[in-house]
């Protein structure tokens, strides 16, 4: 009872543990038959938690005591090496922590010792080995430190020694060949590093298990030489070289693991010579060649792995006559040719991996005669023509990738009868067609893609088409998907899906869109074509700009009627918004007439600018030139010389009304500036003059000359520029400013 009391919940678990029944009646409880004492503790898998009763140490009749498979934690207490007949001490799979006691080698007749599966830490006790009684030791899945250390050999009378997945260090020990006693030696996922210890061929074990560590060097070639091994696995450590053609000798061998290591050369063709080899795993190697058509011997082989080396050329045919063989992987290599029609043979093969190789021609449908297959992946290869139906008549398919090929035709109907697949990967082909509607039958169906082909038609609404995302419907120009959720955007209507083809098209539209709109702007800026004065007759009094020739100016009407209404005869050039016509006055003096397009808009902008550049330009033909003293502008209508004699003054007054036709309207003259000018270019009034508060910076209207002269000359000399004479100007509006 004060066993039961050291438990956790020993009143659930050890319930009929009480006082008033005979105790070799209670659960787990063994006596013997003729002294009544306990011999025999078996609790396991009884939820027991907390820590292991110190009082379990009383028990000292105790051969067995298994507490195994309950959530004990805390310390191996260390009364239990007060039960000197106890020869089976079972405590895995619990929570247990701390060291190993090596009083546990004061037990002298103890077998087994099993602590698997706990979270026990530190070395293993050297005098645990000097134990020759001991038998199994299981010290798996620990966090075990330390190395192995030499004295293991001193367990003469151990058969299975277990220390796979805990921290172990250091080299395997260079006496391994003496533990000949050992039948099953693990010391696999550790960080054992260091070569394999040429010796180790002496030991006659079943079961030699060195994976997962950091081994490096060859594959001693004695290993070829132990016939008893059932289990070789050297996988995943760093060994190079080639594989030994001598392991070919391993005639009992039914499992070679050798994957995940650096080993190069050529699968040598001895291996054929294993006829017990059931498993032969050769993946993630560096190997290259062919596959050795020796293989094909292998009539008891159940999984062939070679994927992920350099091997080149077909696939062996008489690979078929493996009729065991349960998986086949080539996945990563650089293999040729097509698949043999005598896979349809491997009839208790579920697992078939071509991808990622140089594979051509057509898929046989050979395949769909491989009753048992629930995996097909054919991707990344050149296959070509049509998907075979038969696929359809593989009933325990669960997996179908058939991606990254050159398949056309149609998508078989007979897909629909693939009621167990889950997973159906065909993009990235040309297949075409609509997508068949049976599909729709494939329940089990979780994972679709048909991107990227040449599909056409609506895709299947009912059932579980639902449930794809658009991504598995991409690429097919002429594939419409009616869309039921949120991420479809519009979800009441059909909706195209983008593909490469569509994109392009979207791309050459706007690029087709864009010539489009430059031909209509170059179209619009091409000068139009003439129109005859009687087809369009001018409404109204148009716009006219007279660019002067010979310095003459006419009312509109005189213009008409001397170029006949502006008729094409008197053309005598044209730009992108006007037209330029010769007329003759009756003086014989020739002008240019130009005529603008009301249609455009910018004309007026560009006629403010050829007023601003005539004004800029000092030409005798152009109005803002000087003439002698005798000339008279001719600028001016005649009636102006009647009532004005000083020609100087209406000169003054061109000037200023060029200088309002400047385009930025910081450059003019506001109308209060204006009116002062025109104001001083009349009489002055017998008045006091005022002094002006403020003088006007007039220069800033005119442009600045490097030869402008300030010099004492009066307003009308004529040798000065338009500029010097306008800053005298400035000057005497100034005194005049009321």
């Amino acid at each position: 009872m004060a066993v039961k009391a050291g438990f956790g919940n020993a009143a659930n678990a050890l319930a009929d543990w009480d006082g008033g029944r005979d105790h070799c009646a209670w659960r787990g409880v063994a006596c013997d038959n003729a002294s009544f004492a306990v011999f025999a503790l078996d609790l396991k898998g009884n939820k027991l938690t907390g820590q292991i009763p110190g009082e379990i140490g009383d028990c000292v009749s105790l051969k067995y005591l298994d507490l195994s498979f309950n959530s004990l934690y805390g310390d191996i207490p260390f009364s239990i090496s007060k039960l000197k007949q106890l020869e089976d001490l079972i405590l895995k799979n619990n929570q247990l922590t701390g060291p190993i006691p090596s009083t546990l080698s004061q037990i002298p007749n103890l077998k087994t010792l099993d602590l698997a599966q706990n979270q026990l830490t530190g070395d293993i006790p050297r005098l645990i080995y000097w134990n020759e009684v001991l038998q199994y030791l299981g010290l798996r899945g620990n966090s075990l430190t330390g190395t192995l250390s030499p004295d293991m050999c001193q367990l003469t009378g151990l058969w299975y020694f277990d220390v796979r997945g805990n921290n172990l260090t250091g080299t395997i020990p260079e006496n391994i060949g003496n533990c000949t006693s050992f039948e099953i030696l693990d010391i696999s996922y550790n960080q054992i590093s260091g070569e394999i210890p040429y010796n180790i061929g002496f030991l006659q074990v079943a079961t030699l298990s060195l994976q997962g560590n950091r081994l490096t060097g060859k594959i001693p070639e004695v290993i070829g030489l132990m016939q008893a091994l059932a289990v070789l696995d050297l996988s995943e450590n760093e060994l190079v070289g080639p594989i030994p053609p001598i392991l070919g000798n391993l005639s009992y061998t039914g499992k070679l693991y050798l994957h995940g290591n650096k080993l190069a050369g050529e699968v040598p063709p001895e291996l054929g010579n294993m006829t017990k080899l059931s498993y032969l795993q050769l993946d993630d190697n560096e190997l290259v060649g062919t596959i050795p058509a020796e293989l094909g011997k292998l009539e008891e082989l159940f999984e062939l792995n070679l994927a992920n080396n350099n091997l080149e050329g077909p696939i062996p045919t008489n690979i078929s006559s493996c009729t065991a063989l349960n998986k086949f992987n080539v996945y990563g290599n650089r293999l040729n040719g097509s698949i043999p029609a005598g896979f349809q043979n491997l009839e208790s093969l579920t697992y078939l991996n071509l991808s990622s190789n140089n594979f051509k021609g057509q898929i046989p449908s050979e395949l769909g005669h491989i009753i048992n297959l629930d995996t097909l992946d054919l991707s990344y290869n050149g296959f070509s023509g049509p998907v075979p139906a038969t696929i359809g008549d593989l009933e325990h398919l669960l997996e179908l990738n058939l991606s990254k090929n050159h398949l056309s035709g149609s998508v078989p109907a007979e897909f629909g009868n693939l009621r167990s697949v889950q997973v159906m990967i065909l993009n990235n082909n040309s297949l075409a067609g609509e997508i068949p509607a049976q599909l729709a039958n494939c329940f089990s169906l979780n994972t679709l893609n048909l991107s990227y082909n040449n599909l056409s038609g609506h895709v299947p609404s009912a059932r579980n088409f639902s449930k794809f995302p658009m991504e598995s419907f991409l690429g097919n120009p002429m594939l419409r998907v009616r869309c039921k959720d949120s991420s479809c955007g519009n979800s009441n209507g059909p909706k195209v899906v983008l593909s490469r083809w569509g994109i392009a098209c979207i791309v050459l539209g706007f690029i087709i869109l864009l010539c489009v709109m430059l031909l209509a702007i170059y179209k619009t800026n091409r000068p139009q074509p003439l129109v005859k004065a009687c087809e369009k007759p001018v409404q109204g009094p148009p716009k006219i700009v007279l660019l002067q020739m010979d310095m003459a100016i006419h009312t509109y009407d005189d213009i008409m009627r001397l170029t006949e209404n502006l008729s094409e005869k008197y053309i005598i050039g044209y730009g992108a918004s006007s037209t330029v016509y010769k007329c003759v006055l009756k003086s014989g003096k020739a002008i240019a007439v130009k005529r603008l397009y009301s249609q455009y808009n910018h004309g007026a902008r560009e006629f403010e600018t050829e007023l601003e550049t005539v004004g800029s330009i000092r030409h005798r033909n152009l109005i803002l030139s000087r003439a002698d003293d005798n000339t008279v502008m001719e600028a001016v209508d005649s009636e102006v010389s009647v009532t004005c004699t000083d020609m100087g003054l209406v000169r003054k007054a061109f000037q200023l009304a060029l200088l309002c036709t400047k385009r930025h309207p910081i450059d003019r003259p506001t109308m209060h500036d204006v009116a002062r000018v025109l104001l001083s270019l009349m009489p002055a009034p017998a008045m006091k003059p005022v002094t002006a508060s403020k003088t006007v910076d007039y220069t800033r209207y005119l442009a600045t000359t490097p030869d402008m002269d300030h010099g004492g000359a009066d307003i009308g000399d004529n040798s000065s520029s338009d500029e010097q004479w306008f800053v005298r100007f400035g000057e005497v509006i100034s005194k005049h400013t009321m």
